[in-house]
């Protein structure tokens, strides 16, 4: 297993170089890659767990995806749902914006190799309406949320309060730029659950 983990780190910072270059031009544009070491940690999570069920937010150029999907196939087990409304560079030029964003002529996930998309499933657009039909279409409750979608507070509640209805006992939500609102501090309290952190995601357990 070592061995299969070690090739998968390197693999990681493999999509984070394939996306990086891609922005070769667009340095002034994010390109929404969690960062190499906390992707590593992620993986190395999902390794661990052994999810039946993943369901991430905010997909952008694939490098969570990547890394999630490599984990699972690793396991010989679980899937992954992703929602993401996507932006391009080529729609926002000019308007000063610097949000992740995709290159131009580029789709949602492009990053991501073709030979993990067995166990995707991608929905393309907001989650207010994406993330409801994935819970009605699911036999299983949910292992592990990942956000990292629009970080307003009311979008991050939103997400928080639905896939808590759906996790599993002692599963996990994990959360991307916790900083941007208190909407992570203010759940956490809520429901009276210890938060921790994964590399620079917030993370906390349904207990």
């Amino acid at each position: 297993m070592k061995e299969k983990d070690g090739k998968a780190h390197e693999f990681i910072e493999a999509i984070a170089k394939k996306i990086r270059d891609e922005f070769t031009g667009y340095e002034r544009y994010h390109p929404a890659i969690l960062g190499v070491e906390s992707g590593k940690k992620l993986y190395d999570l999902i390794r661990m767990k052994r999810p039946n069920i993943v369901i991430e937010t905010g997909v952008c150029n694939g490098f969570s995806s990547s890394l999630i999907l490599r984990a699972l196939e690793e396991n010989e087990n679980g899937k992954l749902y992703s929602v993401d409304l996507p932006v391009k560079i080529d729609e926002i030029e000019g308007e000063g914006k610097r949000g992740a964003v995709i290159p131009p002529e580029k789709s949602s996930g492009w990053a991501v190799p073709e030979d993990l998309k067995d166990r995707w499933s991608l929905r393309i657009g907001n989650t207010y309406y994406e993330l409801p039909k994935i819970f009605e279409e699911i036999s299983h409750d949910v292992d592990i949320f990942i956000h990292d979608s629009g970080h307003s507070y009311e979008t991050m509640m939103f997400e928080f309060s639905s896939a808590w209805a759906h996790l599993k006992e002692d599963g996990l939500i994990l959360a991307d730029n916790i900083d941007m609102s208190k909407a992570f501090s203010h759940f956490v309290d809520a429901k009276s659950v210890t938060p921790y952190r994964l590399g620079d995601m917030g993370l906390f357990q349904k207990k």
